[in-house]
């Protein structure tokens, strides 16, 4: 079961509150039975002064000894300088009460313990001892403390009462964006601006915002990207219906041979569209995660470089690959396989026939260049900052295509924390794609 967050608050204030008072009664009993010890002590001396100044101005002091009646619950005892009692209460111990030496101690007589005062008279005669039992303080201050803890069985079922009612006040607005937040409709992703939003919620409103904002690019980006993928889609399959109907009518084999061929290329122009969407869509910068590995990009590019050549050699295209490292990075190898064939594929199908394709591999400093040089019609300056975006294609190329290649192959570059630019060739002609890589240190 989870926890109440206005339970949580309670138990920590009502707890708190009854630390702090239970607290302040044991420090308040502490300092009460310091003073009462002070008061009592003082007392004590005051009894020994009137009791040696009596006996000072006394003049026939009996030898024999005598006892007096307590009605304070102070004990007396006066010894003679010879050792003999001269005078005691009716509550004294037999037992001589401490010593000789002036001032105070403690002592326990018999299990009980006594605060004790010993003064001589002026004449050095007389030693008067008087002495509290310690039962009196300790009465004394348990009276105060307790006078203290009573009000706690009016005052704690109150206060949690007021606590209870407080901290619901203060969790009123947290209640009002919560309702705000429920009352929504899905399609309602505006900001939330709410008055009277505390400063301590600003935060979780100000990340809601943040979710809200993601999500309307997200779902933006859903509803262009269908959109787009059902305009891409229409033109083949039009096409292969078209194509159909053709072969249906035709009255002829070679007619209906090519229509056929027709039928073929335009489901194979289909199966490459949605084998390129399909890529694309579980290619989400922020939901993708790369499990990045040391690749040798050697390796990755050799391989698609071999299964290239047969169509490069088909077209009379020169397909090539040189390498002076062997391209070591982080990466996933099955991503980095998807980033390169659609670079070599973009490469060999836009260069025309006698011309050249070469893939190279270099490693200056920290970075790992991974190049692609062709001898088609290049790309316009103009135009390098919208190539990746999703459907496009150069306009007079006359070649067929998805439109998603550098789209898929810069998502992939942004997963890989590596940069995807453009450039002319050094020939003069074609274009050199150049994607930037963190090299790993050997």
């Amino acid at each position: 079961m989870r926890s109440s967050l206005r339970w949580r608050l309670f138990t920590i204030l009502a707890v708190s509150v009854l630390l702090a008072w239970i607290a302040t009664a044991l420090f308040t009993y502490l300092d009460a039975r310091r003073e009462i010890g002070t008061t009592l002590d003082a007392r004590l001396v005051k009894a020994a002064e009137q009791i040696s100044v009596h006996l000072d101005n006394t003049e026939n002091v009996s030898a024999n000894p005598q006892q007096i009646r307590d009605y304070t619950g102070t004990i007396l005892q006066v010894w003679q300088r010879d050792g003999s009692l001269l005078l005691d209460s009716t509550t004294a111990p037999e037992e001589r009460l401490g010593t000789q030496r002036d001032g105070f101690e403690s002592t326990t007589l018999k299990g009980v313990h006594y605060r004790i005062y010993s003064q001589w008279d002026k004449a050095g005669r007389l030693n008067v001892r008087v002495a509290e039992r310690y039962e009196l303080r300790d009465a004394l201050a348990e009276s105060v403390a307790s006078h203290l803890l009573h009000p706690l069985y009016f005052a704690v079922p109150a206060l949690g009462i007021l606590i209870w009612l407080s901290v619901g006040a203060g969790l009123a607005p947290l209640s009002r964006f919560t309702r705000e937040v429920k009352q929504r409709e899905p399609d309602k992703l505006e900001p939330l601006d709410l008055s009277g939003t505390p400063r301590e919620v600003m935060p979780l409103q100000d990340a809601l915002n943040a979710l809200f904002a993601r999500l309307q690019v997200s779902l933006e980006y859903e509803r262009r990207f269908t959109g787009d993928a059902a305009h891409e889609l229409r033109t083949p399959l039009a096409a292969i219906k078209t194509q159909a109907q053709v072969a249906l009518a035709a009255r002829d084999s070679e007619q209906l041979e090519h229509a056929l061929n027709r039928i073929i290329h335009g489901t194979d122009r289909a199966a490459h569209l949605i084998e390129q969407l399909l890529v694309l869509s579980r290619l989400d910068p922020e939901q993708t995660s790369v499990d990045q590995q040391p690749i040798k990009l050697y390796a990755v590019v050799n391989e698609c470089v071999a299964l290239h050549a047969p169509v490069a050699m088909r077209k009379g295209v020169d397909l090539g690959f040189e390498a002076d490292d062997d391209g070591l990075v982080l990466g996933d190898a099955a991503m980095l396989a998807i980033l390169m064939r659609n670079l070599v594929d973009n490469a060999v199908r836009y260069t025309p026939a006698g011309g050249q394709v070469d893939v190279r591999i270099k490693r200056t400093g920290n970075e790992v260049l991974l190049q692609v040089v062709d001898t088609g019609p290049g790309i316009p300056e103009e135009e390098r900052n919208v190539v990746a975006a999703r459907f496009y294609r150069l306009l007079g190329s006359g070649e067929d295509g998805s439109g998603l290649g550098l789209s898929i192959v810069e998502r992939i570059t942004k997963l890989h924390g590596a940069s995807l630019t453009f450039d002319d060739s050094d020939a003069g002609e074609g274009l050199v794609v150049i994607v930037r890589f963190g090299a790993v240190s050997v």
